[in-house]
């Protein structure tokens, strides 16, 4: 669990650090990372990979690095968790990312890109959960845990309108909002400063295909 006296005398060291910034006009600030091989993601999900970037829990200077296949993917995630984040149901976030990955032997010819955002890390992970039958019946009264009950009302709440859709042109954004209250299994819920929070905001947490 998080020590704060041991946390608040390290200084960060992140295991990847990127060598430019540049800005985009609808994403904004992107910091470029290039490696000669592939990461070994800290964990996998059904849409991205997580780099922990030698990031500790509960540290809002410290960030790992969330990577999803394609701009927009990533793009949306981060809004969405930008959005929970600013009303308390998510960990901080940072910026965008851009990661070229390539191989010494082959030069440029054989790489491959990713995109993403740098995010704060939650701790206690797998502890609760929002139960299947909560999100069949739309009822957060069925959820035991108070402070996860909170959690779902809220997100419910969210409006993620002019948010950028998954899977489309950059700059391609939402007319009509969808709420961000499925997919709320224990892989997917944490604590940020004891409260609990959603960690994963792919697609699925709106309940749609890319």
């Amino acid at each position: 669990m998080y020590n704060r006296h041991t946390m608040a005398t390290t200084k960060f060291n992140p295991t990847y650090r990127p060598f430019k910034t540049t800005h985009h006009a609808i994403m904004g600030a992107i910091d470029h990372y290039r490696c000669d091989h592939m990461p070994r993601f800290s964990g996998c999900g059904a849409q991205a990979g997580f780099l922990v970037n030698n990031a500790r829990p509960n540290c809002a200077r410290e960030y790992g690095i969330k990577l999803f296949p394609t701009a927009s993917q990533a793009f949306a995630a981060y809004q969405r968790q930008m959005i929970a984040a600013e009303a308390g149901a998510a960990p901080p976030v940072r910026r965008m990312v851009k990661v070229l990955v390539r191989s010494p032997w082959y030069g440029d010819d054989l790489r491959t890109i990713y995109y993403g955002y740098q995010t704060c890390l939650a701790y206690g992970i797998g502890r609760m959960e929002v139960p299947m039958e909560v999100e069949e019946c739309d009822d957060a009264s069925l959820i035991p845990d108070s402070g996860v009950r909170r959690l779902y009302r809220l997100l419910s709440r969210l409006s993620i309108a002019g948010t950028q859709i998954d899977g489309k042109p950059i700059g391609t954004v939402r007319r009509r909002s969808k709420r961000m209250k499925h997919d709320l299994h224990e892989e997917n819920l944490g604590f940020w400063r004891k409260r609990p929070v959603c960690i994963d905001f792919g697609h699925h947490i709106i309940r749609e295909a890319c």
